[in-house]
């Protein structure tokens, strides 16, 4: 309950001092002022761990141990007084105290019994009433049955009764708390240890006491204030869950009581009227405790048969089915059109199906094994990855098996499909006739760029004239212009800058560069634009309308920047032609 060193050599000097001094007065004094100092220990640490925690879930233990303390201190007031101080009904009233703790204490465990579990099992109905019944005859011949005689008064008589039955009560709960699902934890063994060495003390004490033996009585003194510390040390912190399985956990308990009652019946004496009355109730509660058990039992068996047989059958079909996805995993394994492997977790190759044999032939390409070990070492759960051996892709998932030192690897030869998306990229991205990006390449392209730099110049270039080629000489020497003008327009352009085709004859050009030196560009770009077109021995002109946007003055996305510099051109085909402006 406390520190066994601590409790050992507390109860070694306690008990070595009553050997050595034993005698009547002495010893009762000695023990009576032990079990005092002891007491008001426990009543401070209560205080300071309960009361002064006014939010403390147990606080009634707390109140509980000071009742007890404060009922000792009174006794021990009233021994000391004078006769004609001490009148009988105070002896009763200081009592009160102590009926208080029983009461208290046993109301707390009351608390912690799951009552519910009597609801699960039906037995625990019978147990109680066991266990009821041997705590009334226990109570009743070693204590109650001496009472009339040792009470002095009515009063008296009527107060050592209450106590008894409350005692009773105490002894019946925690019972009851054990037997339900109190478990062997440590926090619970310190109540378990606390209650029982209460019980016995008490049980001791007033044994001897109605006896008028009050020298051996009074050894059970000292015990007190260790199953109080017991208490106190369990409800300082709120006490764990204590977790019931709903089944009778000490089924022992009733049957220990009825053997320890017959001991007692057998070697002491006890009056007929109880003797009677408490073998016939308590063998008959047990017959019927047996007669309910044996009926449990048989529909337990009964269930636990259908279960066993449900469980034969659903074994059966589960190893059924699981030969069934075995050969599936095999047909799987052995006849998928594409390369299946089985590696270990260092990468290390194990097995192969026929399609990569065929492919691989016995060993993989070094670097596909290179990579695979790499993947496969902090591989956790299954994932999809795409792996490179010389020009071929292969779409590959990785599959670890649960419990197991391999992974399976699948691989999708993708090569084709990856060209083939490329190529429709290229597609989508490019004017055919030019080779130049198209319109949504280029505005892709630029919303990005324009995010890297300060300034820039978005140049719209038209061709004036080139509808005259188209009639004059035909469409193949239209095309040859707009590849020709295409080709121009790369000349000079730098690695970040881009030239697009808009459609028909209209162009754009973006450069990250200066106002300054967006007018070189663009007077050496009109000079090349101005040079002749030889298409079949015949040159042929056309002159461009270039209208020049700034970034970010003119504007700061792709689209207003288009839009200022085709405003721009237009300006310049309306008035000039063959020239650039600026919005």
């Amino acid at each position: 309950m406390t520190n066994p060193y601590a409790i050992s050599l507390y109860l070694l000097l306690t008990y070595l001092i009553l050997a050595l001094t034993f005698d009547q007065t002495w010893t009762s004094a000695i023990a009576g002022s032990i079990t005092l100092i002891g007491l008001s220990v426990c009543a401070w640490s209560a205080f300071v761990h309960f009361l002064r925690r006014p939010n403390h879930p147990y606080r009634r233990i707390g109140q509980a141990i000071v009742l007890f303390w404060l009922g000792i201190i009174l006794n021990v007031i009233l021994a000391l007084l004078p006769s004609r101080f001490h009148p009988v009904w105070s002896d009763a009233l200081a009592n009160v105290t102590l009926t208080l703790f029983l009461l208290l204490t046993a109301l707390t465990l009351v608390r912690l019994i799951d009552w519910s579990s009597f609801r699960q099992n039906r037995l625990l109905y019978l147990d109680g009433f066991i266990l009821f019944g041997m705590s009334f005859v226990f109570g009743y011949m070693m204590i109650l049955q001496y009472v009339p005689d040792f009470a002095r008064t009515t009063v008296e008589l009527i107060a050592m009764t209450i106590y008894a039955l409350c005692f009773m009560a105490l002894i019946l709960f925690f019972l009851i708390l054990y037997t339900t699902g109190l478990r062997g934890a440590p926090q619970h063994r310190i109540l378990i240890q606390a209650v029982s060495l209460f019980c016995f003390t008490n049980f001791g004490y007033y044994t001897f006491l109605i006896r008028d033996q009050l020298d051996i009585a009074a050894f059970f003194l000292p015990l007190y204030p260790l199953s109080l510390f017991g208490l106190i040390r369990y409800f300082r912190q709120v006490p764990p869950s204590i977790t019931h399985t709903y089944t009778l956990s000490r089924p022992y308990l009733p049957y220990v009581s009825l053997v320890l009652l017959l001991v007692w019946i057998s070697f002491f004496r006890v009056p007929n009227i109880v003797y009677v009355l408490a073998i016939t109730l308590l063998f008959s509660l047990f017959l019927i405790r047996q007669y309910f058990s044996e009926r449990l039992n048989q529909q337990l068996l009964e269930e636990h048969e259908v279960v066993q047989l449900d469980l034969a059958k659903r074994v059966k079909e589960k190893t059924a089915l699981l030969e069934l996805r075995k050969e599936e995993y095999r047909r799987l394994f052995l006849d998928h059109p594409e390369p299946i492997l089985q590696v270990n977790r260092m990468g290390t190759l194990q097995t192969m199906n026929p399609a990569a044999i065929e492919r691989f032939g016995r060993h993989l390409p070094e670097r596909l094994a290179h990579q695979l070990r790499q993947e496969v070492v902090r591989l956790e759960t299954s994932r999809k990855l795409l792996l490179q051996e010389d020009t071929v892709t292969y779409d590959t998932t990785l599959i670890p098996v649960p419990d197991q030192d391999y992974v399976y690897v699948l691989l999708a030869d993708i090569t084709e499909t990856l060209e083939q998306q490329q190529w429709l990229e290229g597609l989508g991205y490019h004017d055919v006739l030019t080779r130049l990006p198209n319109r949504r390449y280029f505005e892709d392209f630029l919303q990005e760029r324009l995010t890297q730099i300060t300034s820039g110049s978005l140049l719209f270039i038209d061709l004036d004239g080139f509808k005259h080629i188209n009639d004059s000489y035909g469409h193949d020497a239209g095309d040859y212009v707009l590849q020709e003008t295409a080709n121009r327009l790369r000349l000079h352009l730098r690695h970040d800058e881009v030239a697009a085709r808009l459609g028909g004859d209209e162009f754009i050009v973006f450069l990250p560069r200066s106002k300054a030196d967006t007018i070189l560009y663009t007077e050496e770009l009109i000079t090349q634009l101005n040079q002749p077109f030889w298409f079949n021995d015949s040159a042929m002109s056309v002159t461009p309308s270039i209208g020049i946007a700034r970034y970010p003055d003119d504007g700061a996305t792709t689209s207003l920047l288009l839009i200022r510099a085709d405003e721009a051109m237009y300006s310049v085909k309306q008035h000039e032609k063959n020239a650039y402006r600026f919005k």
